[in-house]
């Protein structure tokens, strides 16, 4: 009986989590970070004020939340991705692929989180969270694999992926700030095209000695 009693109450506070999350969705949709209190949040949820406080602290920690469970998603399908059985290029191709056109699913929502102040974090502070960190570990073993296997040069792997992902997040900055991104098969190529081949037409050799 207790156990099922815990059962029902944790159903119902991961319920009543969600219907909160949904409405600062909403709310942040409609009118921005600057419309969005706890009272309002309350209201379109339609649980008492009280009610958030039991959950979250204060607004910043409830954004944080509804920021993290909006990228949990993404960050399944895109390290299943990278630890799946495809060749080392066709994984970052369709990690780069899923990456961007995640974003734009979810378009409206992301777009005032990227230019909203209160939430812009630093790259400092992104490359020194969880998920960016375990991002590189997991690109960097896909970059291993394939200088193991000839398909790339064997340069710092770390290094290399931590380029990768940033590059990925300025190619969604862009493509959230404009109205008519296009597509996301083209720039997922052009962007890898650019990480695996450079900007040059043609390869150069280190430069004679005179």
């Amino acid at each position: 009986m207790a156990r099922e009693r815990a059962n029902r109450k944790s159903q119902w506070e991961s319920f009543c989590k969600k219907g909160i999350q949904d409405a600062v969705v909403r709310v942040l949709s409609a009118d921005g970070t600057k419309g969005l209190t706890m009272e309002r949040v309350a209201r379109e949820a339609g649980v008492a004020k009280g009610t958030l406080y039991v959950y979250f602290k204060d607004k910043k920690q409830l954004l944080h939340s509804v920021k993290e469970e909006s990228m949990a998603p993404m960050r399944r399908e895109l390290f299943e991705i990278l630890d799946g059985d495809l060749p080392p290029l066709e994984k970052l191709r369709r990690f780069v692929v899923r990456h961007l056109s995640y974003f734009d699913e979810h378009r409206e929502f992301f777009r005032v989180l990227l230019w909203d102040r209160q939430l812009a974090e630093t790259n400092l502070r992104r490359q020194q969270s969880d998920p960016f960190r375990t991002y590189v570990e997991k690109i960097a073993a896909v970059l291993r694999e394939g200088a193991s296997a000839k398909a790339f040069r064997p340069l710092e792997p770390v290094k290399v992926a931590a380029v990768l992902i940033e590059a990925d997040i300025a190619m969604i900055a862009q493509r959230l700030l404009t109205d008519t991104p296009g597509s996301v098969e083209e720039d997922a190529r052009m962007l890898t095209d650019l990480i695996m081949n450079g900007l040059s037409l043609k390869r150069t050799g280190p430069a004679r000695r005179t």
